[in-house]
């Protein structure tokens, strides 16, 4: 029983690590690799009444505010500090970040950090382990908010 837990919870933290992978490599559009097609993410403890319902919403809202045209450069996503508990299938999972965001245009050279933490849902699938439902949280920023065109 121990062994089959602790490959769930290392594949579950893989999915954090694949997710900072894929946001610095700004490749949003293999976001498949970590959310379901329905993923639900509430950002109002941050952003309030901002909901972002499934994965095109999300993988666009992530283009917009990262990629191409914004005012965000290169990042750095770190994650640490994992609680992981698994009942069978389903899995609950809070996990502090740490990401750091280069400005460009009229952010250009300015640093962006955040601190935080994601509180998720995950769902074991035929591909292995996804994230359903994430709260998220911002506890901690510094500097100039240069994700976003505006």
């Amino acid at each position: 029983m121990l062994p089959h837990f602790l490959e769930d919870v290392h594949a579950i933290e893989q999915i954090y690590v694949r997710y900072c992978e894929l946001v610095d490599a700004k490749e949003f559009d293999r976001l498949g690799d970590v959310f379901t097609p329905d993923t639900r993410h509430d950002y109002t403890r941050s952003l309030p009444g901002v909901f972002v319902d499934g994965l095109a919403p999300l993988v666009a809202s992530m283009h917009h505010n990262l990629g191409v045209g914004s005012h965000c450069g290169a990042t750095h996503h770190n994650v640490g500090n994992f609680r992981i508990a698994v009942d069978g299938d389903e899995a609950r999972a809070k996990v502090n970040y740490y990401a750091v965001h280069r400005g460009l245009g009229r952010h250009e050279g300015a640093l962006y950090s955040m601190w935080g933490l994601y509180d998720d849902e995950l769902v074991r699938t035929r591909t292995g382990w996804r994230v359903a439902r994430r709260i998220y949280s911002s506890l901690l920023t510094e500097g100039p908010a240069v994700t976003s065109r505006d």
